[in-house]
């Protein structure tokens, strides 16, 4: 772990990485690199530094010809998680940080690899464009962040590879939203709602996030993605009409 994070400098706009410390860089990469209850099984990268930086590059690319948006900082590592190679295409992102993105890419290369990252990274994209804008704070924002991030790459690409946001119906993402509506002030619920799958289905937030801002994209469609981005969540929900 100190091999990977040994390069990576204290910068004054985004720290190490997006974090304060090397220390919680460390404790965040193990984590994502190997699993929540896993040790990892380290294999070789049979996927080329070249052809890792073309896609990402061409990636930030489509993402800046869509919203206008500071540098972006990209890092990419490795993981060994079997439920990101198994679920998600061998590819998962993070972002810690305002205009900074966190990639992880399985070693061994899926069929679908290079689209599954271009997803991932626009998605990260977004997010790391929305930190500059506001502080997710309840439920609601949480719902917002992650659903105009599933959006934007839906509305780039036609198919998907890995969508979350897909996860619930339509119907059953309204089912959701009405049990969940009362706790749309509430903090600290991102990790019930969006990844554990036990009390609510699993990525159920990306879906009923989604579907919020679908329908508020529906209303307004002159609205471009450089105005979304700047806009509170509170006022997309409320001009969404979803729910009502």
């Amino acid at each position: 772990m100190a091999a990977l994070v040994k390069n990576i400098p204290d910068s004054k706009s985004i720290g190490y990485a997006g974090f304060l410390t090397k220390q919680a860089l460390k404790e965040n990469l193990k984590y994502n690199i190997f699993g929540q209850n896993e040790t990892g099984n380290p294999q070789s990268l049979n996927i080329s530094t070249a052809e890792l930086l073309s896609v990402t590059e061409k990636a930030i690319g489509l993402c800046h010809g869509q919203v206008l948006a500071p540098t972006s900082h990209v890092f990419l590592f490795p993981t060994f998680s079997e439920f990101v190679r198994e679920n998600m295409d061998g590819v998962t992102g993070y972002t810690p940080h305002r205009n900074t993105v966190l990639l992880f890419v399985s070693p061994q290369r899926t069929r679908s690899w290079k689209r599954a990252l271009t997803e991932t990274i626009c998605h990260e994209f977004m997010h790391a464009v929305m930190d500059n804008h506001y502080e997710r704070k309840t439920l609601l924002d949480d719902l917002i962040f992650e659903g105009i991030a599933e959006s934007f790459v839906g509305s780039l690409f036609e198919t998907r590879t890995n969508s979350p946001s897909r996860s619930l119906s339509q119907k059953k993402a309204l089912h959701w939203y009405k049990k969940l509506e009362k706790y749309f002030g509430t903090a600290d619920l991102y990790y019930p709602v969006f990844l554990e799958g036990k009390e609510y289905p699993l990525w159920a937030g990306y879906a009923i996030g989604y579907r919020i801002v679908e329908a508020f994209r529906k209303k307004h469609p002159a609205i471009t993605w450089n105005d979304i981005v700047r806009m509170t969540p509170q006022e997309i929900h409320a001009k969404s009409g979803f729910g009502k």
